[in-house]
């Protein structure tokens, strides 16, 4: 996604997130309940179980329990679904421990070993960790699960539950009930939120449950990259948000007041940021143990980020792009056929574009378009080019990937050196050219990786790769946070990543398409043909339509902004279910990407 200044951060706004209120409250209440929401994308259609039949064997109160986790009953912490347990043990089952996803009723089996022994087992598509963190799985994974049975005088119930089991769900189920929402972070060198992707079940306690993830630390893929500002052992004062006329109200336990102002303008723009993805929420008020928090010049209601000082998202789709074809620069439209009448494109003034030589490959454009960067053929040297002016750095490495730029005066690179994974950020603000040279940075958790494609986001915070172990094998696609000093200079990655696309076999390259979601060229399955791809962020992989050849990607801003450079030298873009070519080309420059 294409920003219209530098350093502008992501805060998403989910439309088919959920309705949102404070459960279990007295239905005099004006407090609104959120059931009132009456789009079909926000509010799950509710499926009311069934509780234990009279006279039901082992396995049927077994296979009862698991299709009563799926109903409506997530308002109520899962009453019907505790009544299959005998009541010595119906509170030991922990139903936010997790959800196990399987494709469909198909995949479940229910089978009687013993005449008190019931196992289940099921092939799964995904998994949802305690933390809401959606990952698939690879074809062929299986879980299973034994429970133990007793004979009660009301009938048999479970009196062992396995340890540590939450929720077995089908693909349909959880689409029905859950929905992935924004955990917002601030980030440690702007004023700006980072967001953390996870999925949570739509309940009428939602601000809740959101308000709740938001008092969590930092994730480990985001640490000193961005921080939160609720301090340490924070809890809510009264353990729901309730909404009144569009006001979520968060009344925290007394820990919050160790927070500085600034901790206090940070704590307050992540539950903003947070909080007004519940459709109901306009505006949010923070106390502790019923005061108003205190924070001089700020409102009692906050329903913008701007109000505490923090950016907002201003990002906009890029309507020129600039098109190679052999050794020759163009700009064209990034939107439009090239056969397609409209008014020409008026260059950038004082964007002077230069002449490629042959054999320099995999060209990036910075942010403000006054730059471009390459690879030469062999991968071994790195070029810069500001006009007509080529400036060739001393060889620093071996299979460099493609640059990329954030908008911070950083042209990053990957590759090899002394034997070693690297990654190296050159400072373009530095004058003269000649003086800017290649700095590492520090990134652990590659020493035994190799980088086939690296991006920056737009809000300069996270880097996205795409790596593989030194055979090429074990592809993996990561995201980490960008660790920066207080002049915005980056000093090293998270010491920890985040994998997404789990279910990629190969991948060959990526991109931003918006701040939660990368294009990504590359297959799920061994005999499968590289084709273009969406990958969320902690969240799901779809396949965009096939196309042959795909071997670059880019976005012009959102993922209908998805371009594929494809062989021999098809620029192609988004059309309805499918594609249209743009131009003819090997490469198709996107500001900043």
């Amino acid at each position: 996604m294409r920003s219209v200044r530098p350093g502008v951060a992501w805060v998403a706004v989910v439309a088919a997130a959920a309705l949102s209120a404070c459960g279990g409250l007295p239905t005099d209440s004006p407090v609104q309940p959120g059931s009132q929401v009456g789009e079909a994308a926000v509010q799950p259609i509710r499926v009311q179980p069934d509780g234990p039949t009279p006279g039901a064997t082992p396995d049927q109160i077994v296979r009862g329990f698991l299709r009563a986790g799926a109903g409506a009953s997530f308002d109520d912490d899962h009453a019907i679904a505790r009544s299959f347990f005998s009541a010595t043990v119906k509170d030991e089952w922990l139903p936010n421990s997790g959800v196990e996803v399987y494709a469909d009723d198909s995949a479940l089996k229910v089978e009687l070993l013993t005449p008190t022994t019931v196992r289940v087992s099921a092939s799964i598509v995904a998994e949802v960790d305690d933390a809401g963190r959606y990952r698939e799985t690879p074809a062929g994974t299986s879980v299973k699960a034994t429970f133990g049975m007793q004979k009660l005088e009301v009938g048999w119930r479970i009196a062992l539950p396995p340890k540590g089991f939450g929720l077995w769900l089908s693909a349909r189920d959880l689409d029905r009930i859950y929905r992935p929402f924004t955990i917002a972070y601030v980030s440690n060198s702007a004023r700006a939120v980072v967001g953390d992707r996870r999925w949570f079940p739509i309940t009428t306690g939602l601000a809740t449950t959101l308000a709740r993830a938001q008092l969590e630390p930092v994730p480990a893929y985001l640490t000193g990259a961005a921080h939160t500002g609720v301090p340490a052992r924070t809890v809510l004062a009264v353990d729901a948000v309730p909404i009144q006329s569009g006001r979520a109200l968060v009344d925290l336990s007394a820990m919050a007041l160790t927070a500085d102002p600034d901790q206090r303008r940070a704590m307050w723009a992540q539950f903003v940021a947070t909080l007004m993805q519940v459709p109901l929420v306009t505006q949010v008020s923070l106390q502790v143990e019923g005061a108003r928090l205190d924070l001089p010049g700020i409102p009692d209601d906050v329903s913008v980020l701007t109000t505490l000082g923090y950016q907002i998202d201003t990002s906009t789709s890029t309507t020129t792009a600039v098109l190679r074809a052999g050794s020759e620069l163009s700009r064209v439209f990034a939107d439009r056929p090239q056969d397609q009448p409209r008014e020409p494109a008026k260059p950038a003034t004082g964007a002077a574009l230069p002449k490629i030589p042959a054999g320099w490959v995999s060209l990036a454009m910075s942010w403000n378009g006054q730059e471009i960067a390459g690879i030469g053929g062999d991968r071994g040297d790195l070029a810069r080019w500001q006009g007509n002016q080529m400036f060739q750095l001393a060889q620093f490495g071996s299979g460099l990937t493609k640059p990329s730029y954030d908008s911070l005066n950083g042209l990053w690179v990957a590759g090899e050196a002394r034997g070693a994974t690297k990654v190296w950020v050159i400072d373009t603000a530095l004058s003269p050219v000649k003086d800017a040279k290649p700095r590492e940075i520090s990134a652990k958790w590659l020493d035994k990786r190799r980088v086939l494609a690296l991006r920056v986001a737009s809000d300069n915070q996270r880097v996205a790769m795409v790596t593989t172990d030194f055979a090429g094998a074990d592809v993996q696609v990561m995201v980490a946070g960008i660790v920066r000093s207080g002049n915005g200079a980056a000093l090293s990655l998270a010491a920890e990543p985040l994998q997404v696309g789990w279910t990629l076999t190969a991948a060959t390259d990526l991109a931003w398409a918006d701040d939660s979601t990368l294009a990504v060229v590359g297959r799920v399955g061994s005999k499968a043909a590289l084709a273009p791809y969406l990958v969320e962020t902690g969240s799901k992989i779809t396949a965009l339509p096939p196309i042959v050849g795909p071997r670059l990607v880019t976005s012009t801003g959102g993922v209908r902004g998805v371009v594929v450079i494809a062989d021999p030298g098809k620029v192609l873009a988004r059309a309805g279910n499918g594609w249209q070519q743009l131009q003819t080309g090997t490469d198709f420059l996107i500001p900043g990407e």
